[in-house]
């Protein structure tokens, strides 16, 4: 092996590159050696999608779905805040925690189109909220059904709405986890 050859075999892609651009100045030596080290070398890693076209990568699939599920959850969290009323303090906590999902699903839906690197530990974050949510709706169900005075019709939908919810957090978890698309996106899996 020739020294400019050693010396090719050492150098990093970039710098491999840059070489390349002043190809034309170097003596016809080290240009074969130049030559032989790219061809050599594998082809690199394409770049994620460019950051150009918001929706490149997060269209089409089921990410996009997500997405478009945020922002109508958040209508739905707000219309949740506003109908159950402040009649007392765990209506008003539920009410605020409506509410901060509904800005989370926002600001979680923003940090996808954007493909920002916080946006896996946004969707990780979401999700748990979610679970939280499904989980006050599963016992507050259980405890309307455990009082007399309540309607039993309530508790059953309190409970089915916390089963669907919690179902639905699995499923976008294991999606997240395993997603190829994801994986394009942002370069790696929840």
């Amino acid at each position: 092996m020739t020294g400019f050859a050693q010396r090719n075999r050492d150098m990093s892609a970039s710098r491999l590159a840059q070489l390349a651009a002043y190809e034309d100045s170097l003596v016809p030596a080290a240009c074969e050696a130049l030559r032989a080290e790219i061809a050599r070398r594998p082809p690199p890693v394409e770049e994620r999608a460019s950051a150009k076209d918001p929706l490149d990568g997060v269209g089409g699939g089921w990410l996009a779905w997500y997405c478009l599920g945020l922002f109508g959850g958040s209508y739905w969290q707000i219309r949740l805040a506003t109908s159950v009323g402040a009649g007392s303090a765990g209506m008003l906590a539920l009410a605020i925690f409506a509410l901060g999902i509904a800005a989370w699903n926002l600001a979680t839906g923003i940090s996808i189109l954007r493909r920002a690197r916080s946006a896996l530990c946004m969707i990780f974050l979401q999700l748990t909220m979610r679970a939280v949510q499904a989980t006050i709706f599963v016992v507050a169900g259980v405890a309307f059904l455990a009082s007399s005075h309540a309607s039993v019709e309530e508790g059953v939908v309190l409970i089915a709405v916390g089963l669907l919810i919690g179902a639905g957090c699995a499923i976008w978890f294991r999606y997240f986890e395993v997603s190829k698309s994801v994986k394009v996106t942002f370069g790696r899996n929840m």
